[in-house]
């Protein structure tokens, strides 16, 4: 589990290793750092993030994570300064409803970046009126089925087809920190 505690736009989580990340939304500056993040995935990671272990949209994206909208949201974990993680949500067809999405290095997985990145990211939907998360997962894909766990979000699984598993996430079910 991760500490957190809330400072201005920008929070701070302790993670299982007690180094300390600060959690804040990305901006345009950014660009270059999400580009280097999603550059330094593994094909593994890559595969498993994008269902492709070559997207050649990652410029594009990095564009749109990088910019406030403020419809959709993305929100970067920093070590010492070096982007370490992403979840990002984009607002989809359905009413309250967004699509979410979360990479980390693979060097940082396993010390609780993405458990602190949904955990915040989650209380961050609910206060802009989101009330569902929604996410394909490869089955395969065990590491982010135990990141909605520990973070306290228990999907319900929608559909599955050729190893893809829709989730839903209800967000109003679930007892999120006060800011």
């Amino acid at each position: 589990m991760t500490e957190s505690e809330l400072v201005h736009d920008v929070s701070t989580s302790t993670l299982q290793d007690g180094a300390v990340v600060s959690l804040r939304r990305l901006k345009p500056t950014d660009i270059d750092a999400v580009i280097a993040l999603h550059d330094g995935l593994s094909e593994r990671d890559r595969y498993l993030r994008f269902f492709t272990m070559h997207p050649l949209y990652l410029k594009k994206l990095a564009a749109k994570l990088t910019d406030d909208n403020g419809q959709n949201y993305a929100l970067g974990a920093f070590e010492s300064g070096t982007l370490i993680g992403v979840a990002n949500y984009a607002i989809c067809g359905k009413p309250a409803t967004a699509d979410i999405a979360v990479v980390v290095a693979h060097k940082d997985h396993l010390r609780g970046v993405g458990t602190a990145l949904i955990g915040r990211l989650a209380q961050i939907a609910r206060d802009n009126g989101i009330q569902h998360f929604v996410a394909d997962v490869l089955t395969t894909n065990h590491l982010m089925f135990n990141v909605f766990h520990d973070a306290g979000l228990h999907p319900q699984h929608r559909s599955y087809q050729s190893g893809v598993v829709h989730l839903d996430i209800d967000l109003t079910a679930v007892p999120l920190e006060s800011n």
